[in-house]
């Protein structure tokens, strides 16, 4: 097999992709991770793949396909020995470079992305813009769902890019260590809390612009730094570990990625941590902060 190839960054453009699957598909597999957030969207994820993908395209959702199956906590990043054979028999393997994309609706794509990291593949990216792009370049699309060969994966240990709630814990007594809260407003407002000590709000999906696209890595740069300023550490969260991911693209392609991990469990995780605590009747020490507002 041959190597990985060249990526540009953590994005991608259309024109890279449509050219990379011309040139060279066999080195390649795009990545269909479209999911919608109920009841913001309640659209099918499985039928929007059946109905039309990027040709080539394999579908993997990160609430099924590579979430662990037996957590109390829905969506948690799958185990390694799990997540390899999820990427094996998707055809992608060690040399395979991976391109993600959603749809603009959930930043979804970034986190298989940041997962791939997690296990050790940085050979990945996210497509900018998104299928919704793609799509309105006029570029082909498909129903024909591929058959690729099995490639092998290799098991890895989870990387520091992969927070828990004890990372959560000695980052809330670190003042090295920003907290920073990525969901979009209106999970935000509806949740009427934060995990205490949180010292930012900055989703994923502000560092948009109106057509879908990152913006430059200078904006990013620039909204990174006048909202979380430049900690030695960051651990980002969100409600359910997916937005998180997103604010993690825009800090590498700004290029602050240096130091910077996803709590997977996010919000959820903490508050079912709070719950059993609550009913052993101990002092739980996942605390929250309520919003203004909330």
């Amino acid at each position: 097999m041959a190597a990985s190839l060249s990526m540009p960054g953590p994005m991608v453009s259309t024109d890279w992709l449509a050219r990379q699957l011309e040139e060279r598909p066999d080195d390649l597999r795009v990545v269909d991770c479209r999911w919608y957030l109920s009841p913001f969207d309640t659209r099918d994820p499985d039928e929007e793949y059946a109905r039309a993908h990027i040709p080539g395209a394999v579908q993997l959702r990160w609430d099924t396909h590579w979430a662990e199956v037996d957590h109390p906590v829905g969506g948690m990043l799958a185990q390694p020995a799990h997540f390899a054979e999820t990427m094996s028999a998707a055809g992608i393997g060690d040399e395979t470079t991976v391109v993600a994309y959603d749809d603009g609706h959930v930043t979804v794509a970034a986190r298989l992305w940041w997962a791939l990291r997690v296990y050790g593949h940085a050979s990945a990216a996210v497509l900018d813009g998104g299928i919704v792009s793609w799509q309105a370049e006029g570029r082909p699309l498909t129903a024909e769902v591929p058959r690729w060969g099995r490639r092998r994966f290799s098991v890895r240990e989870r990387s520091p890019a992969y927070a828990t709630a004890s990372d959560v814990l000695a980052a809330q007594l670190d003042p090295e260590v920003a907290l920073v809260d990525c969901r979009m407003a209106e999970a935000r407002d509806e949740d009427g809390v934060a995990i205490a000590g949180s010292t930012a709000h900055l989703p994923g999906i502000e560092f948009l612009d109106e057509n879908g696209l990152m913006r430059p890595p200078d904006v990013c740069r620039e909204k990174v730094l006048a909202a979380a300023g430049s900690p030695a550490r960051t651990v980002l969260y969100c409600r359910g570990g997916v937005g998180a991911c997103g604010t993690a693209l825009a800090y590498e392609a700004a290029g602050q990625g240096d130091g910077v991990s996803v709590y997977d469990g996010s919000l959820l995780e903490w508050k079912h941590l709070a719950a059993v605590s609550n009913e052993a009747g101990e002092s739980s020490v996942y605390r929250f902060e309520a919003l203004p507002g909330g």
